[in-house]
């Protein structure tokens, strides 16, 4: 049968921003090939491929004939996302089905307010779509199919979990030949200039950070690849695509040593000549193997800090110290790796005193050579510990919908989604931590982004800006 898979990104700005780290999407690429390697024809409509334009998705989709659809979704982009969705029905009576980070753990509310949905999936995706695909294809009921949300006689049916595959070597190469690759300006950190393809040596985190959403959608199910053929992947792609740039997909590389170190050897080993970039910990690094990474063409690494305050990063179970922070940070500028050290603010039961210090901890490490220190506005996403607590307290209100528009001017200014509720209270306002931050930062920082938020913003956005502008001269 015809199935087309789709990805939509959040907005234009969103897509003009990302376009030097815009990868082609790992999910879609696995799933493509599982259910090609069954024997069904595939095309892929992504944010690159169709400029994000909502009618070019909707004509790429419709052109293709589908008897399915299947969409992934960010909470970021899920608006974007239910047009699509809702345009395709117009058109087709393709079976529709959602799934990713935004309509697993919103299922049957966004069932219940998006009638174009027939299936949701929860979790990954592979085995799921195969066996949704011959109950389709041969009209049959879908109540045996674990691990989905789908209609049945007006219900919304919920069927029992399917649990994680366990077997990732069992899973075909992604099919990135169903991407325009040529497309794609995607470079790789640390090393301008070199074009990046994604690939994934493991999936899951163990870890129980309270803001994540990796914890809703995998349950804490660490599970790794073989790093042969890992490697033999990357020796495909450099090999057929010409690619000498990967990002390691996995939510944390070093989370298992022995693992990252049979990659860095057999890289070495096979004299693979390639650059990467990771996500690690900072509880999961040591002098040894950092330069172990960098020998192996390691170009880049990104650790979650999150904050200054070891009073935070306990409340939201980090699993790391302000100590261990300073310590890879100090390893990873010494062995010579250009890195990300990413911070959040606004937690809950977070204080002034706790923002300044993340501040001073940001300063600190942004005195380094080649490191870059970002910072967010902690974002409440659906199936975190975190959204169930903003409820709790009353951050959302009971009658909040995921699938309903939600938007604040201010997070335009603050630069987050501005689509996704922040964690905020009376008593530490967004408006001032942003002012804090920002009076921290040097000239140069400052002037860019002023121009670069004039550009963008909406007259209440102004307003929420001059507002900023006086609390940096008044906030102590």
């Amino acid at each position: 049968m015809n199935i087309v898979l789709v990805e939509v990104a959040p907005d234009e700005v969103m897509m003009t921003r990302m376009t030097g780290y815009y990868l082609p999407h790992p999910g879609l690429a696995y799933i493509a090939a599982y259910l090609e390697e069954r024997g069904h024809a595939v095309s892929i409509v992504d944010p690159v491929s169709s400029d994000n334009d909502i009618k070019q998705m909707v004509k790429q989709i419709v052109e293709f004939k589908p008897h399915m659809v299947g969409f992934t979704s960010t909470t970021a982009s899920r608006f974007r996302t239910t047009d699509v969705i809702n345009a395709v029905r117009m058109q087709t009576d393709a079976f529709i089905i959602t799934g990713g980070p935004h309509f697993y753990p919103t299922a049957r509310e966004a069932m219940s307010k998006i009638p174009a949905i027939d299936c949701v999936v929860k979790g990954e995706g592979e085995m799921a779509m195969a066996e949704i695909a011959q109950a389709v294809e041969a009209n049959e009921s879908l109540t045996g199919i674990p691990g989905i949300f789908f209609r049945q006689d007006g219900n919304i049916i919920e069927t029992p979990d399917r649990g994680v595959n366990n077997n990732l070597d069992s899973l075909p190469l992604p099919a990135y030949h169903l991407f325009d690759l040529k497309r794609y300006k995607s470079r790789l950190l640390g090393k301008k200039g070199i074009p990046a393809l994604g690939v994934t040596s493991s999936r899951g985190c163990p870890c129980r950070c309270i803001f994540c959403s990796i914890t809703a959608l995998q349950k804490h199910n660490f599970r790794k690849r073989s790093p042969e053929l890992f490697l033999d992947e990357i020796a495909y792609f450099k090999r057929e695509y010409g690619y000498k740039g990967f990002f390691f997909n996995d939510d944390t590389i070093t989370i298992d040593r022995s693992h990252i170190v049979n990659i860095c050897e057999g890289i070495l080993k096979r004299r693979l000549d390639i650059q990467w970039s990771a996500l690690a910990r900072v509880n999961t690094v040591d002098e040894d193997l950092l330069s172990l990474m960098k020998k192996a063409g390691c170009c880049y690494i990104m650790y979650g800090v999150e904050s200054g305050s070891d009073k935070m990063l306990a409340k939201l179970k980090k699993g790391t110290t302000i100590a261990q922070a300073t310590k890879a940070i100090e390893m990873t500028a010494e062995v010579g790796i250009p890195f990300d050290a990413f911070f959040m603010v606004s937690f809950p039961d977070e204080t002034m005193e706790d923002v300044r210090k993340t501040i001073d901890l940001m300063n600190k490490f942004s005195s380094y050579p080649n490191s870059h220190t970002p910072y967010g506005f902690t974002c409440i996403y659906p199936g975190t510990e975190i959204e169930r607590l903003a409820y709790r307290e009353g951050v959302l209100p009971k009658d909040f919908s995921w699938n309903t528009k939600y938007i604040k001017p201010v997070y335009a200014v603050l630069g987050t989604d501005p689509f996704s509720p922040c964690w905020e209270t009376p008593l530490l306002p967004l408006e001032d931590i942003k002012a804090m931050i920002f009076r921290s930062r040097p000239i140069p920082y400052k002037i860019k982004q002023v121009f670069r938020k004039l550009r963008d913003l909406t007259p209440q956005g102004i307003f929420s800006s001059i507002r900023i502008g006086i609390r940096m001269f008044t906030i102590r």
